[in-house]
């Protein structure tokens, strides 16, 4: 079933309209028609079955008939702290990350950034995270955090439990040896383009970050954002089917 997203609360019974984007998909990709039904998503809990009501121009009228938990939302409390990358590869990262289940996403300035857009772009962001949800199932996106920098970040990360970062010059502690909590609130840190400096690397250590390396090949930033997420939510039990 087509799934939606709309950024209001929902209640049972009551009638809503899809405007914008989502309303172009529908009417205009999709060719939905009166009377179809649709799966939407609000940011909460839960998957609502909905009517479609009408559908004009500018708007789609549908109405909530049903609601029950969703079962895709992650269960892990995981945040990447990812330093700026170029934009098309940083809007891939939170597409990815949606899907594999991170709750939060916190954009930074690193000493070795390379990427020549420093603004603060987390609204077009968070709307990938938001689209991204329908692929993948969840009601709750990923949130994404206005940009910080990298003193900021290190105070944020004191809130957390475990703290993990990648790093190119690290060569012994690996995967392998993490012993991750299901329970616990973990932070991924992943360098940008130019990695990590060494004052930045002795700061996160500092604070009891764990330095990890991804194997003997240098990865992009993207790809390093990606398998690394990918291995800690496999060690946290995301992958499995329950």
């Amino acid at each position: 079933m087509k799934r939606f997203f709309v950024n209001q609360n929902l209640q049972l019974n009551k009638r809503y309209k899809i405007e914008g984007v989502e309303h172009n998909h529908l009417k205009n990709v999709l060719r939905l028609s009166e009377g179809d039904e649709i799966m939407v998503v609000c940011g909460d809990e839960f998957d609502y079955l909905a009517n479609i009501i009408k559908i004009t121009k500018g708007d789609t009228e549908i109405e909530i008939v049903s609601k029950s938990p969703n079962l895709a939302n992650p269960k892990s409390d995981v945040t990447v702290f990812q330093a700026l990358v170029k934009s098309e590869n940083m809007s891939l990262i939170v597409q990815k990350l949606t899907e594999l289940g991170v709750k939060s996403f916190v954009p930074f300035l690193s000493e070795f950034i390379t990427s020549k857009d420093k603004s603060n772009k987390s609204q077009k962001l968070q709307e990938i995270s938001n689209q991204s949800v329908k692929q993948c199932k969840r009601s709750i996106p990923m949130q994404v955090s206005t940009v910080k920098t990298f003193d900021e970040i290190l105070k944020d990360l004191e809130a957390y439990d475990i703290i993990i970062f990648a790093n190119e010059c690290e060569k012994n502690a690996k995967l392998g040896d993490l012993n991750l909590n299901p329970q616990s609130k973990v932070a991924i840190i992943i360098g940008s383009e130019g990695g990590f400096s060494s004052v930045e690397i002795d700061k996160l250590k500092n604070i009891g970050a764990k330095s990890i390396s991804l194997g003997k090949r240098i990865l992009r930033a993207e790809t390093a954002s990606i398998a690394l997420t990918s291995c800690v939510m496999y060690l946290l039990g995301e992958w499995d089917y329950e």
